[in-house]
């Protein structure tokens, strides 16, 4: 199709070529070529060569002989070689344009590199390829090469020029149908037709070449670069190459010379200036209608920036006003006057009340050191300055003055904030009144809180004393009076089990007494430590044979696992203590069941535990044994203070240990003591 349409334009256009016929004024078929590759593709190049080949092979056939014949064939062969290299190379360097949205030359730029590059430079392929062809196959003499080259190059030129931006614009109808300038562009070229037609008739007053009088074509030119877009001014730009050129031909034209050659190069220098004037318009009419069209975006944009920011601010303001004025906080915002003292600009309703006025109208224009009370001022004079030059002061305590002359306690802060080219300060009152009175009964009650302490601790210490020296006494007579007994064996049967119990009862409550003093010790930081070098397995051991007999008589069969020798520095006292308590606890609770203690050394600690197979203790009271008069179980089932454990830990820690439990109900509890040996 695209070689039929070709060879038909070629045809045309060679049908008013200059003598001795082979170049033309006017080429439609470059410009088809052109428009073709850009928007069929390139691949379509073997139409354009195939139509030039169809255009020429007949026109430049010589049957005479058969070497003229087949000559004429080969002198075909590269015209159409020129002819596709033009239109390849052309397409190759056509301005880049949006193929889908966007319109052909729609940039100054475009038609420049378009005209300068597509039209003038690519054309010289072809015009140089056809004549050195046509000398070579002894179609043209030399004389005649500079004229027909020339005519065919600028020919090759205006058909490219005028063609190409027609059939691109008409190939997207969008781009120019649908612009509510339908009929304008109708009237615009009856309008254009019209006048061609009457400056071809030669009815004008003045007429002929000495008037250039077809240069009065150029207000329709202008109308249609202005008014009609791309599609319009190329359209126009044809329709005026057509008639001047057909004119030229038959001399009707005001370009016509003395000369063919010299009417068709006038005819081809007013159509290419013509077209590239038209061009160079459209598209600067189109760049500031682009221009403008993304200004008015850019301003619709902007102003929906500006009024989604504005109605963002005005909801912050409402948003933050309702804040402050809600607040139970006063807040007072205080600038600057002409005197240069602040006085108050703005006050919610917390800040009337609570300086005791009746609305905040009466707290406008009031300097703030109304509120101050005497002798504050130059305190309150640092603080505005330390918030002017810091940003910010507080929280801090300090009075204000009512207006019925009242001191109220208030926490107080500061901070600047931009008003202008000033500064403004914004303070804010905290009513602490009833804060202090709450602080203040704390106090109070923290203070008889320690006294009591301090009064029971020394109850504590007294009574302990108290109750030493009769319970030593008591101990001693009775010891006296079992070794008395030894002598009256007569009456030792009597009264030996009464005197072991009265013993045992004793030696208990002397423990339970030296508890109540380590309690008073411990609370009051006295408890001292006698550090000597140690053998914690012989220590053990030789509690536990103290202790046997309580064993036995529980029923408990104490099993040792004793380290050879577990060597370190500690308070024998002290840690027979712990030993005790530990092993008290497990008889106490795990009556009748065998208990295993256990020592070892692991590098720098000693560690020893002691096992119950007992009643064992819930998780959530694990914890709460170690602390004072604490118990796991009701004191109707077993006796004590709840006091062992506490002191034994606080003799572990001041050893710089630990000790740790691990029980559940119903399997026993197993406690662990490590102690650093330095």
């Amino acid at each position: 199709m695209l070689a039929v349409v070709y060879a038909l334009s070629a045809s045309l256009g060679l049908s008013l070529a200059i003598p001795p016929g082979f170049a033309t004024a006017f080429f439609p078929a470059s410009g088809i070529a052109l428009a073709a590759l850009l928007l069929g593709g390139r691949r379509l190049w073997p139409g354009v060569w195939l139509g030039s080949f169809v255009t020429n092979a007949p026109f430049l056939f010589d049957a005479t002989t058969p070497a003229r014949a087949v000559t004429s064939l080969l002198v075909a062969t590269p015209i159409g070689a020129g002819a596709t290299l033009e239109a390849l190379a052309a397409a190759r360097l056509f301005p880049p344009w949006d193929r889908e949205a966007g319109a052909p030359l729609g940039r100054v730029l475009d038609v420049a590199r378009f005209t300068a590059l597509s039209a003038f430079a690519c054309s010289l392929t072809s015009a140089t390829f056809g004549t050195t062809s046509l000398i070579a196959g002894s179609r043209l003499s030399w004389d005649g090469f500079g004229s027909s080259w020339l005519t065919w190059w600028l020919g090759d030129a205006v058909g490219i020029l005028v063609l190409t931006p027609l059939l691109l614009a008409a190939a997207r109808p969008r781009q120019w149908v649908f612009r509510g300038r339908g009929v304008e562009l109708v009237l615009h070229q009856l309008a254009l037709q019209g006048f061609q037609l009457l400056l071809l008739s030669g009815r004008l007053p003045a007429h002929g070449p000495s008037y250039p009088l077809g240069h009065l074509i150029t207000p329709f030119l202008v109308w249609a670069g202005v008014r009609l877009g791309h599609f319009g001014a190329a359209l126009s730009v044809f329709s005026v190459s057509l008639v001047v050129t057909l004119g030229a031909a038959q001399g009707a034209t005001p370009f016509t010379n003395s000369t063919t050659q010299t009417t068709l190069l006038f005819v081809q220098v007013f159509v290419g200036s013509m077209a590239l004037t038209t061009l160079v318009l459209a598209s600067v009419i189109a760049e500031r209608r682009q221009a403008e069209a993304a200004l008015a975006r850019s301003r619709d944009e902007l102003d929906r920036r500006v009024a989604e920011r504005t109605a963002d601010l005005t909801e912050s303001e409402e948003r933050y006003r309702v804040l402050v004025e809600v607040s139970p906080d006063a807040t007072l915002l205080q600038q600057p006057a002409e005197d240069g003292v602040f006085r108050v600009v703005y006050a919610n309703a917390a800040a009337s009340r609570l300086l005791g006025l009746e609305s905040t109208s009466a707290l406008i224009g009031r300097p703030t050191f109304d509120f101050i009370p005497p002798g504050r001022e130059e305190i309150a004079r640092q603080r505005l300055r330390d918030a002017l030059e810091h940003g910010s002061v507080g929280p801090v305590e300090g009075r204000v003055v009512r207006v019925d002359g009242s001191l109220l306690e208030v926490e107080i802060v500061l901070a600047r904030v931009p008003a202008g080219r000033k500064h403004a300060l914004l303070i804010i009152f905290r009513d602490i009144t009833r804060r202090k009175h709450i602080e203040e009964q704390h106090a109070a009650l923290y203070r008889e809180a320690e006294e009591s302490i301090r009064a029971r601790d020394e109850f504590l210490s007294i009574a302990s004393h108290e109750l030493k020296t009769p319970l030593t006494s008591l101990s001693l007579k009775l010891q006296g009076l079992a070794r008395s007994l030894r002598k009256a064996p007569d009456l030792a049967d009597k009264i030996a089990p009464s005197l072991d119990v009265a013993l045992r009862q004793t030696r208990r409550l002397n423990t339970l007494v030296d508890e109540l003093l380590d309690v008073s010790r411990i609370t009051q930081g006295r408890l001292e430590l006698r550090i000597e070098e140690l053998d914690l397995s012989a220590v053990v051991e030789d509690l536990l044979e103290r202790m046997q007999e309580t064993a036995t008589r529980a029923g408990c069969e104490v099993r040792l696992d004793l380290e050879a020798s577990v060597v370190g520095r500690w308070d024998r006292s002290r840690l027979e203590q712990v030993l005790m308590n530990l092993l008290s606890n497990a008889i106490k609770y795990g009556a009748g069941k065998p208990i295993d203690v256990c020592v070892r050394g692991d590098g720098a600690q000693a560690r020893f535990w002691v096992r119950d197979r007992g009643i064992g203790i819930p998780a959530e009271d694990q914890e709460r044994i170690f602390q004072r008069f604490e118990r796991a179980v009701s004191v109707r089932h077993f006796g004590g203070f709840g006091l062992g454990l506490w002191i034994a830990r606080r003799i572990v820690e001041a050893f710089g240990g630990t000790i740790v439990v691990v029980s559940a109900p119903g399997e026993g509890s197993t406690f662990t003591v490590t102690l650093p040996r330095g």
